[in-house]
């Protein structure tokens, strides 16, 4: 402790601005690192909380995916031995016709039995409605809203609430205010109770629920209720505690959150490299100083200790910073995580506004301080070696030397084959990965002679265009290759995530740009909600007909859709007629025979989208376990196309084969094709006038469709288009951290120049030129790391994240625009340690070492 305050203290407040911008890097990868995984834990929490607020006291729910099942389940779960009380329930999401409002999330139950697994506390309303169900039952057009919702519209007991139904906006009565607890604080306190047979109706239904909520009996455990609903229900249904829906949702959306982890540990990784820089070059500026402290007796396990106690303060001010920034950017990350997954999944989803976990924040404190010691380790160990008789002489520590130069070069090849070796074919994940680190430790290792092999090419044109001080410059970074070998490493790092993830984004972009321009081909598209991903009302099979018929309409695609459990990940089940797509609708098929389309169509087979058989490892002839209420249908796959219709993947069968296993014949949505010659704007007006007052329905024309389906993906893409911009900040970051320390390093080698004749215009260009020359050398080897990089990511991307096949494109648009962003950094960065380094007294530098 005495050395750290009699020494590094007055030595970092000297130097405050050095000892800022070296704490900046762990502060950046703290704070994204806190806010982007407390958005995560955000979303998941919140919609947990949605989850146990809406199931009160529910010990299980019989659910069986999205699709439903009969009523006639529901007497047989009620009839189950460990079976106390077993109600039915349906659960969606509605629009409202109040400007501003949004979504509500509306609860249908049976109040015979309910109220023993939830409370509904009125304040307002006629208590009669609850404490005697058939009043309420009496009434179809019946709703309870929460006290948050009412208020916030001016709604009291008697108010009329138009809600979008499949009979068209129909209003509904306002017969009770439910006080802000319990289930009444759910989804933001968006949320309405009704009838569930009433909501059969309004929302399509027919005579199926959605899942069975119950109690067990006393003395019953989980795991034996779970197991007695099992045998006796049969495969197809899920027999699961309420917290496992928030599971499927975490897995649904794992793929985003392996993304934010991702970030963040990459910042910090960046951190580490610009820390190790700035205590390298503090140890090297040091030198006469750690002789001086040895000389005296200060022992080689103090000198590191010492080092490592800087470091460990560094990463403690700078997480503890990092950790307050991170809590005020979790808010903004988490409304907006929201919004894309509530977009792009169609589920009540409100922002999550939970504290941070103190674990989390416990975790990133300590990730902080372990990634400063960590990088500041090598350069502790070299202040602990160092000579007091070799301490006085001057420059030749920053060069590294033969035997290091070789020993990298060797270990770096080495890393390089061993990558390659773990491409094999038929190499397991783990050690697709292994092969992934070991390209980057091996890119690591190059970065000091491949800089200094690029310093060297680079010298000619250097002095071409300026004799002097170009000279100097290549000069500069060819001789202080240990100094520039950890910025080039940090700035290499940073451009080679932002190729990678700039050209996953670029390709995926194009991909599904392809998609949408080829496969939804429909002229007109009819939905039941202006939210093309929600599910909840459905139109009746009669409607079909009635399209078929109007003038103008060639062809009309039913197309009932559904998330299914599969392999313990809800993906997408769609049912149309098959024939129609194989007759109207291009598709890229990656594997099955000419007639796969009739196979599947006659009920032999299945299709499934190219994105799920890359992310469960299937091939064409595999037999797919289709889970279907009481059973699993096994067919085998005839046919894998490419649809992007869903992130979990799709599987496709016939209408036919759903109308027989799951005896539902409603309609989620329509795909029209139009004859020739008619006018798509008229017919999309006629059958909006066919249907006004008597369906909810929402006509969009191709064009629009397409729109609405890229804005979701661009919602996506935001994450890394966020990506991208902190590897940019970070590259910027390690440029302006390295050009502020090393004017102190050479104020001796700077003096001397001038005390030769050397012009201060000279020293100048020489500092602009030496920082314009690091970023360039930075940016080539980030660009070679980055096309290597991209293509690990797509690899990813296809077997773990998305199962998106995507074509490997170089985004050297993205590079040059990136690297006119860190040239500009770099010589604006450049401008004040360029003028520093002209000002002071030469007698003072010259005895500056």
């Amino acid at each position: 402790m005495t050395l750290l305050r009699l020494i590094s203290w007055p030595y970092m407040r000297k130097h405050a601005l050095r000892t800022a911008l070296m704490t900046a890097g762990i502060v950046l990868g703290v704070a994204v690192l806190v806010g982007m995984n407390s958005a995560n834990q955000g979303v998941l929490q919140a919609f947990s909380r949605t989850v146990d607020r809406i199931a009160g006291k529910t010990e299980l729910q019989v659910t069986a995916g999205e699709t439903g099942f009969p009523e006639e389940t529901l007497e047989r779960v009620q009839a189950a031995p460990a079976v106390r009380i077993a109600v039915p329930v349906i659960e969606a999401v509605v629009r409202t016709t109040i400007r501003g409002e949004g979504s509500l999330l509306l609860v249908a139950v049976d109040l015979t039995g309910d109220r023993s697994l939830r409370e509904y506390d009125l304040e307002r309303g006629d208590d009669a409605i609850i404490d005697d169900p058939l009043v309420f039952l009496a009434q179809p057009d019946s709703i309870i809203l929460a006290r948050t919702f009412a208020e916030r519209n001016g709604l009291t007991v008697g108010s009329e609430l138009p809600l979008g139904t499949a009979q068209g906006v129909r209003r509904f009565v306002v017969r009770g205010i439910m006080k802000p607890a319990g289930l009444a604080t759910a989804f933001g306190g968006n949320v309405a109770v009704m009838d569930v047979y009433a909501a059969q109706k309004m929302l399509g239904r027919g005579r199926t629920f959605d899942r069975i909520d119950i109690a067990l009996r006393p003395g019953r455990s989980l795991a034996d209720g779970t197991q007695e609903l099992r045998t006796l229900l049969g495969a197809g249904f899920q027999v699961d505690p309420p917290a496992q829906r928030a599971q499927y949702f975490g897995a649904m959306i794992a793929s985003f959150a392996l993304m934010m982890r991702a970030s963040s540990l990459f910042a910090l990784l960046v951190g580490m490299f610009i820390i190790y820089n700035s205590f390298a070059t503090a140890v090297a500026e040091r030198r006469a100083e750690i002789g001086i402290l040895r000389a005296l007796g200060a022992s080689r396990g103090q000198i590191g200790r010492l080092f490592l106690a800087e470091s460990f303060l560094t990463g403690l001010v700078g997480s503890a910073l990092g950790v307050v920034a991170g809590v005020a950017l979790a808010r903004g990350f988490a409304v907006t995580v929201s919004a894309i997954v509530s977009d792009a999944f169609g589920l009540p989803q409100e922002a999550g506004s939970e504290p941070v976990s103190p674990m989390l924040l416990v975790t990133a404190m300590a990730i902080g301080v372990v990634t400063s010691m960590a990088a500041a380790l090598v350069p502790a160990l070299a202040a602990a070696r160092v000579d007091p008789v070799e301490a006085l002489q001057k420059g030749t520590f920053q060069r590294l030397s033969t035997v290091e130069h070789r020993a990298r070069i060797v270990a770096g090849l080495f890393c390089g084959v061993t990558a390659a070796v773990c491409l094999m074919p038929d190499a397991s994940r783990p050690v697709f990965y292994v092969s992934y680190l070991t390209v980057t430790l091996g890119m690591l290792l190059l970065a000091a002679p491949l800089a200094a092999l690029l310093a060297r090419l680079l010298r000619p044109l250097l002095t071409w265009l300026m004799p002097v001080e170009g000279a100097l410059a290549a000069d500069r970074l060819i001789l202080a290759s240990r100094r520039v070998s950890a910025t080039v490493a940090a700035l290499m790092l940073s451009v080679g995530l932002l190729v990678a993830f700039a050209g996953m984004g670029r390709a995926s972009h194009a991909s599904i740009l392809d998609w949408v321009q080829t496969t939804l081909n429909p002229d007109l598209f009819v939905t039941p909600s202006q939210d093309i991903v929600i599910r909840t009302i459905r139109f009746p099979p009669a409607m079909t007909d009635e399209l078929q018929t109007m003038s103008g309409v060639r062809r009309v695609q039913a197309v009932r859709n559904a998330r299914v459990v599969f392999r313990g990940t809800p993906v997408m089940l769609l049912a149309l007629d098959l024939l129609s797509i194989e007759e109207l609708t291009p598709v890229r098929v990656t594997a099955g025979g000419r007639d796969m389309f009739r196979v599947a169509a006659a009920g032999a087979g299945v299709l499934v989208s190219d994105s799920l058989a890359q992310l469960h490892r299937l091939k064409q002839g595999d037999i797919l376990d289709v889970p279907v209420p009481g059973e699993v249908v096994r067919l085998p796959i005839v046919g894998i196309l490419v649809d992007y219709s869903d992130q979990q993947g799709v599987i496709f069968i016939d209408r036919s084969l759903f109308q027989r296993y799951w005896q539902d014949d409603s309609v989620n949505f329509y795909r029209l094709y139009l004859a020739d010659g008619a006018d798509v704007g008229d017919v999309k007006r006629r059958i909006l006038e066919r249907f006004a007052g008597e369906r909810q329905l929402f006509v969009l024309n191709n064009d629009e469709l397409k729109t609405y389906i890229l804005r979701l993906a661009d919602q996506w893409f935001a994450l890394t288009y966020v990506q991208v911009a902190i590897a940019a900040l970070v590259a910027v970051l390690g440029i302006v951290n390295t050009l502020t320390v090393s004017i102190v390093v050479r104020r001796r080698e700077l003096a001397v120049l001038q005390a030769v004749g050397a012009l201060k215009g000279q020293i100048r260009r020489t500092i602009w030129t030496e920082a314009l020359a690091t970023a360039f050398v930075g940016l080539i080897l980030g660009g070679l790391l980055g096309a290597v990089n991209l293509y690990y990511v797509l690899e990813i991307v296809r077997a773990d994240l998305a199962g998106m096949r995507l074509q490997y494109q170089f985004p050297l648009v993205a590079l040059l625009g990136a690297g006119a962003l860190i040239l500009s950094a770099a010589f604006i960065a450049a401008l004040w340690p360029a003028e520093a380094a002209t000002r002071g007294s030469l007698v003072e530098a010259l005895d500056y070492e």
